[in-house]
């Protein structure tokens, strides 16, 4: 029979614990109710209790109980996570879920962000309200994220509502679906865009496909390209057209909409797995703020609004200098051939002369500091095209297409249809 873990902290969450295993068992499943308990308030209705948790990580719950609660949780976050990969390894579950507030979610989410693509999970959570982000509970993962509307004190007429839902979706995932995610016989490329680069990578985009390949796009907003990374070093991509490096843009400045922590692994799993690679300079010119934070020096910077709440700003000439240097100190690292596509009109739309967003000098800067400081793996292409185009996105496709045939990703005598 199929089973669902369920993850709780059942001295304060017995309860909902209780409607959740319940539910599962309602369904014909069945409920493994796992406790992540910290405090000394007695616990129930849970089916591994938390001293069964942390001694399989290796230390006596007694050596637990003189340490704070920061210390507890951070300890416990990792023994359940450890507890529920065996779980997975071992075959025992086959979908898993939470509700809580944050502590429950810090220590949930981390779980389940140790599972793969495709396997079901559903975190109802009190975080996913205000201005907090997703990064926290899904990292580079596909959780499901409820909102938890109202705090969960008990059972009263939201709270049954909110967690007969997250249960009923995650018991459909489990008998319905929930394939971890695996490679099929296509090659499979990674793409990496935007908006501002739509146009470009959605033509490179259709040309794969109509070359027969797999295509999976990556928003390189935050996390996609993180999760691209991720799924590079685990083997789920057979080669990558990173047209869109607009991540490592909002590393270098902090923050801003498209900030991710993660970030911090662009250009470098890919790379450690030698993984065939074309790469672009999609979107490092600018960078995108909420318009109540904007970046200083604003008096300065070429600016337009993205939309009511979002705005695009130009990077500075030295700002490209400092953001050339990260990404050629990154591609420092390659050791195999790699080939760097360079947009001569542009490296996203509104870019071009008279566009909002047109500034010679920062591009020039951005280019030929990346130019003049990669090593010789790096073999750099000149387009004479805008990024955001048909014309670049062909072109591109192609050299993904040259670059695994090569590598012995493709036959030798695979052939693309000359789109041009």
């Amino acid at each position: 029979m199929k089973t669902i873990a369920v993850i709780e902290s059942c001295d304060t969450k017995a309860k909902e614990a209780k409607f959740i295993s319940d539910f599962i068992k309602n369904e014909g499943l069945e409920a493994l109710v796992l406790n992540t308990a910290t405090g000394p308030a007695p616990s129930e209705n849970y089916d591994i209790s938390r001293e069964e948790i942390v001694e399989a990580y290796g230390t006596p719950w007694e050596e637990m109980e003189p340490k704070t609660k920061g210390e507890k949780i951070d300890f416990m976050k990792e023994a359940v996570a450890a507890y529920v990969e065996k779980l997975y390894q071992d075959g025992r579950i086959d979908g898993i879920i939470s509700v809580g507030g944050l502590q429950n979610t810090v220590m949930a989410a981390n779980a389940m962000q140790k599972l793969p693509i495709g396997f079901p999970k559903v975190m109802a959570t009190t975080v996913a309200s205000g201005t907090r982000k997703f990064e926290l509970v899904v990292g580079d993962k596909d959780i499901m994220v409820m909102p938890a509307i109202c705090d969960f004190t008990g059972m009263n007429i939201v709270t049954r509502q909110v967690i007969a839902n997250a249960c009923a979706a995650c018991v459909g995932m489990v008998k319905s679906a929930g394939h971890v995610l695996k490679k099929e016989d296509k090659p499979v490329v990674a793409v990496t865009l935007m908006g501002v680069t739509n146009n470009g990578a959605v033509a490179a985009v259709e040309e794969l496909e109509r070359a027969g390949l797999e295509v999976i796009g990556f928003h390189a907003t935050g996390v996609g390209g993180a999760t691209m990374e991720k799924m590079a070093e685990e083997g789920l991509v057979d080669g990558i057209l990173d047209l869109t490096l607009h991540e490592l843009t909002s590393e270098y400045f902090g923050g801003g909409f498209s900030y991710g922590e993660a970030a911090n692994t662009r250009l470098v799993k890919s790379v450690d797995k030698k993984v065939p690679l074309v790469i672009s300079l999609g979107g490092l010119d600018f960078v995108d703020f909420s318009t109540n934070e904007l970046p200083g020096r604003m008096d300065e910077r070429k600016y337009m609004l993205h939309n009511a709440n979002t705005a695009h700003i130009k990077i500075l000439p030295e700002e490209a200098k400092a953001l050339g240097e990260i990404v050629a100190e990154r591609l420092s690292k390659v050791t195999y051939p790699v080939k760097l596509l360079i947009p001569t009109k542009g490296m996203r739309h509104n870019t071009e002369k008279g566009e909002e967003l047109y500034s010679p000098e920062s591009d020039s800067v951005l280019i030929q500091t990346i130019i003049d400081k990669v090593n010789d793996n790096i073999e750099v292409i000149v387009i004479p095209h805008n990024l955001d185009t048909r014309e670049f996105g062909v072109k591109a496709a192609h050299y993904i297409i040259d670059e695994m045939k090569l590598r012995g990703k493709l036959p030798g005598d695979f052939s693309y249809a000359d789109a041009e």
